[in-house]
């Protein structure tokens, strides 16, 4: 099932950010919906996400609406482990001014970003084929501002605040499951949380700022 605008229009109608002005959103969810379309032409030939998000992307919108909710746009943003670009491409599609750092090994995927952020226009996002930590690629004065770090699927959510906290890291955000033991994040304070349901399971993203 391929989204449509309508669809992204429901969906942003559950968070506030969105829901309040819809009208002034609609160019980015186009753009939104460009990317699905781009992903989708280039699946037919390249494993570039899998057949889940393929049939239908609304988890990954829905992912990344919730973090646009509590995102700072004052510091760059680093997705590790993007794969197709979520939540990373989308959240450049909902906010272009902000630098983004997309970090990914695989070439396919990294191509496939490189020409999404070509088409798109997207001038401020950065496409890596590493593996993180990869902080000698970044620009020095990126890393002087400090960055905000973020990893949807790929890393474990008990491993991910260790690798996500470098000496330059300012922000790091989490994705859970609902019902999950809290643990502490040394050196981090929570700044804010976003509480949303994706196919009738709650979820949540934690955003821990540098105390």
């Amino acid at each position: 099932m391929q989204l449509s605008l309508s669809d992204l229009n429901r969906l942003a109608g559950h968070f506030e950010i969105f829901k309040h002005d819809l009208p002034s959103w609609q160019p980015r969810f186009e753009m939104i919906l460009q990317y699905l379309q781009l992903r989708a032409q280039w699946a037919k030939v390249h494993n570039v996400s899998g057949p889940q998000a393929l049939a239908d992307s609304t988890d990954d919108v829905v992912d990344a609406f919730a973090l646009c909710e509590i995102l700072r746009q004052d510091l760059p943003l680093v997705d590790v482990g993007t794969g197709s670009g979520v939540p990373g491409m989308i959240l450049a599609c909902l906010r272009p001014n902000l630098r983004i750092h997309l970090v990914e090994p695989l070439v396919k995927r990294t191509a496939f970003l490189n020409s999404v952020a070509y088409q798109l226009g997207l001038s401020s996002v950065k496409v890596w084929r590493e593996r993180w930590p990869c902080l000698n690629k970044l620009p020095q004065t990126e890393l002087n501002q400090g960055l905000q770090l973020v990893s949807r699927a790929v890393i474990a959510p008990d491993v991910w605040p260790k690798l996500a906290c470098t000496e330059y890291t300012q922000v790091i955000y989490q994705y859970l499951a609902q019902i999950q033991p809290d643990w502490e994040m040394k050196g981090f304070e929570m700044g804010a949380e976003c509480l949303y349901e994706v196919r009738l399971v709650d979820r949540i993203v934690r955003r821990w700022d540098r105390g």
